[in-house]
């Protein structure tokens, strides 16, 4: 029987994962960011109780693009 330190059935798993997040909606993202950002960011995390980054960082962003314009510094314009 498989189990989740056997690296086939974790691979399927991430599959399945990544197969769902996508039917979703969403997009995956990979970023190398600070880790004083890192920091920051596991601090909403735990703050709101979330199990993860993804969704802390999918708040994080949500509430940023929802209090003013999609460009609201020169530093985020492409």
């Amino acid at each position: 029987m498989p189990n989740r330190t056997d690296p086939k059935y974790h691979a399927q798993y991430q599959r399945a994962l990544r197969a769902r997040a996508r039917a979703a909606g969403c997009i995956q993202l990979n970023s190398l960011v600070p880790s004083d950002l890192v920091a920051r960011l596991d601090a909403v995390k735990q703050a709101r109780g979330l199990t993860n980054r993804n969704q802390a960082l999918a708040e994080v962003l949500a509430e940023y693009f929802a209090h003013g314009s999609d460009e609201r510094t020169p530093a985020v314009s492409p």
